[in-house]
């Protein structure tokens, strides 16, 4: 639980942090952290004294050698000389009081001794402390905090921690990684009805489309998947169709049915054949799929059309370079036979 508790959609940021505690809250651990910050304030103007007696060249290098430093305590987190107590941890984040793997590194700290109000206590410690300017920083905990009270607290904190960070945060990237949770933890009707929220709040996003198929196929409800595709092609222009089906195709052959991802993209090339990066990312999705046989005779018949030379020459390097890594030698040559004649004919 506590490895799973640790996976973050580390991409997500946040514009501006507008979060207030109300007195219950307010925890003795936030009067520490005060306490720490005004300890930081006090470093950190000593070390502008110090660096006025500096010159350019010895300010750059006391600055390269703190940022090692930094580097150095994020990097023993990962490794055995992690801290393993209160005490360390909190030195530890008086150095890097911005770097989100310290504190998500003590908030599975608590996790790991199943103490679970105090892994909560630090998130909320951690938002509270890490510069704003750090958008990124400050999302990887709002998301392990969600994490947390998905996988150890109740629907209700959840909710209240979702409602939070909607409100304080990047709307659309907290949406997208509440459908991951709700999905992750079995969730469908909570799925379904976060889905109905976010189309209606987020429908001319193609991306939109596609984390909720995601979901919906990640959780077993393949035919509430595809009823999604269906709404995103009504909903999107045409101009965006292709690109839309080649990214559920890819999804059915992940989450759901590879027979199903065959037919979309059969049916996408039956009225697009020119488009090669189609033919492409078909042949990609049968070699993910270990359908290696399948995938030569899809190169096969990409590579018997008449297109542009440049576009031909596009489909035998990536048939050549196929041939080269499952095939023969044999198959190799062939291969480049065939895209010799056609060159030849095509002059």
């Amino acid at each position: 639980h506590v490895d799973k508790f640790m996976e973050l959609a580390g991409r997500l940021r946040i514009p501006e942090l507008g979060f207030s505690w109300d007195d219950k809250t307010k925890l003795a651990v936030f009067s520490n952290a005060e306490t720490s910050s005004d300890d930081e304030q006090e470093l950190k103007e000593d070390l502008k004294q110090k660096k006025k007696k500096l010159n350019a060249t010895e300010r750059r290098e006391q600055e390269r050698q703190e940022e090692r430093e930094i580097r150095q305590r994020e990097e023993a987190l990962m490794s055995n000389r992690a801290p393993n107590s209160i005490d360390q941890f909190d030195r530890l984040i008086l150095s890097s009081p911005d770097s989100s793997l310290v504190w998500l590194q003590y908030m599975a700290h608590h996790l790991q001794a199943t103490e679970i109000d105090k892994a909560r206590a630090v998130a909320k410690r951690a938002i509270k402390t890490i510069n704003f300017r750090e958008e990124n920083e400050r999302l990887n905990v709002w998301n392990a905090w969600l994490n947390l009270e998905s996988r150890y607290g109740n629907v209700e904190f959840l909710n209240d921690v979702f409602r939070e960070a909607v409100r304080t945060n990047d709307a659309y990237k907290v949406y997208m990684h509440m459908l991951t949770i709700h999905a992750d933890a079995g969730r469908k009707i909570e799925l379904e009805k976060l889905i109905d929220t976010v189309i209606s709040k987020f429908k001319q996003d193609p991306q939109t489309w596609i984390d909720c198929g995601a979901a919906l196929l990640k959780i077993g409800m393949k035919e509430k998947s595809r009823q999604i595709m269906q709404r995103a092609l009504q909903s999107l222009p045409v101009s965006q169709h292709v690109n839309l089906l080649v990214r559920f195709a890819n999804l059915e052959n992940k989450l759901g049915d590879k027979e199903r991802a065959q037919t979309l993209f059969e049916n996408i090339l039956s009225s697009y054949p020119k488009r090669i990066d189609v033919w492409s990312c078909y042949i990609d999705c049968l070699i993910k799929s270990n359908d290696i046989d399948l995938a030569r005779k899809v190169l096969e018949q990409a590579c018997v059309q008449t297109l542009s030379p440049r576009k031909m020459k596009i489909l035998f390097m990536k048939f050549i370079n196929f041939e080269e890594k499952y095939g023969t030698s044999e198959a190799v040559n062939r291969v480049r036979q065939m895209a010799t004649d056609y060159m030849e004919k095509h002059k």
